[in-house]
């Protein structure tokens, strides 16, 4: 679907506004492909990127601040969003002893198989798009952000 019908919109100033409408639009949309492939096992994207964080740490342990830095979302809320991980008994808070400011959170086992899960329904979307388009797109995205 042209991006002209789906916010219907006859026109725009010029292809570059056309282009920021149309990632926007576009991001929002599999934003949404995903939330709802997620919805069964009821983790957001934002919480299974929390969780695939900590998978790729050694021990599945990292500190707030590199959870923070990492996420894909940078949303400024990180505490709530790793009290309601807790909530669901999928991480853990510890502790630094020796500097009590420092928390690490810790993917518990119960976590690690929602990560397992997550990602298998993460990588169950899909899109109309060759390897060669994907990777034409991917290209195209980076030299968007620099």
């Amino acid at each position: 679907m042209k991006i002209e019908d789906a916010i219907q919109q006859p026109q725009f100033t010029n292809a570059q506004q056309r282009a920021g409408m149309n990632v926007i639009f576009t991001a929002n949309w599999l934003s949404n492909q995903y939330a709802a492939a997620l919805k069964p096992i009821g983790l957001s994207l934002q919480q299974l990127n929390v969780l695939t964080i900590l998978k790729g740490q050694p021990g599945h342990t990292a500190p707030v601040n590199l959870i923070r830095d990492r996420l894909i979302d940078r949303m400024p809320n990180v505490s709530r969003l790793l009290n309601k991980l807790m909530e669901k008994g999928l991480v853990q808070k510890d502790r630094t002893l020796s500097d009590q400011r420092v928390v690490h959170i810790r993917l518990t086992a119960q976590g690690e198989q929602v990560a397992e899960q997550g990602r298998t329904l993460f990588q169950s979307v899909a899109y109309s798009l060759t390897d060669d388009q994907a990777q034409l797109l991917n290209d195209l995205l980076t030299q968007l952000q620099s």
